[in-house]
């Protein structure tokens, strides 16, 4: 299966399993429904959510054996960043802060606005982050910061309280992704700076992209 194949039945199986949530909660809110309907569709979502789960695990270890397999073909006196950079691939950032390496990624990459919930596209994406991470700085602290842009929230203020929850929950994300594919739990930790730490003082919508970031920091032992 090819990336792009993978990450359309994952995104497709997560529309069913949202529509078919969806569904169960219309039917047992009218009343039109018997036992073993409910019964029926909920082991179909629950088989749904497992397929969703087993695909982005597929695409996680495919990312991560893409960083692996890029890092290993460049010569072995390639500076660590270049390497860094190569095995992380194109749509990550590397950058260094004091003797940290800094990995930034767009929220535009990874998550849908106002969600918190990672895209098809971030678990490859991802994938080879944990792989380079695996590869280049085994047993380093990584901390996972989240950032937004100045405008206050509106679609999904049912969600968030405000720009500060919002880069906590897209962070917090993006951790437990890392300790789910395999970097060591107690090394992790994470924050949210909400739009306190912009890239970009500008108001163009170009500048708030780049601002709506989350930034994940390989810290020297």
């Amino acid at each position: 299966m090819t990336n792009a194949a993978a990450s359309t039945v994952s995104f497709g199986s997560r529309i069913r399993v949202v529509g078919i949530t969806a569904v169960l909660a219309a039917l047992i809110a009218s009343g039109c429904t018997s036992s073993r309907d409910l019964e029926y569709k909920q082991v179909e979502a629950d088989a749904l959510r497992q397929q969703v789960q087993d695909l982005e695990a597929q695409l996680a270890k495919r990312g991560k054996e893409e960083a692996g397999k890029a890092i290993d073909a460049v010569p072995a006196a390639t500076p660590d960043i270049k390497k860094t950079e190569i095995g992380v691939g194109a749509n990550v950032g590397v950058g260094t802060r004091d003797k940290d390496i800094v990995l930034t990624i767009e929220s535009g990459v990874l998550f849908k606005p106002g969600s918190a919930r990672l895209s098809s596209n971030a678990q490859t994406i991802l994938g080879r982050v944990v792989g380079t991470i695996q590869k280049q700085y085994p047993n380093h602290y990584v901390r996972v910061e989240g950032h937004t842009d100045d405008q206050k929230i509106s679609r999904s203020k049912d969600q968030w309280e405000d720009n500060w929850d919002l880069s906590g929950g897209r962070a917090q994300e993006v951790l437990r992704y890392l300790d789910k594919h395999g970097l060591d739990s107690k090394n992790l930790s994470f924050a949210g700076y909400g739009a306190q730490r912009s890239l970009d003082k500008a108001t163009t919508d170009a500048a708030r992209a780049k601002n709506r970031r989350v930034e994940i920091v390989v810290i020297s032992k």
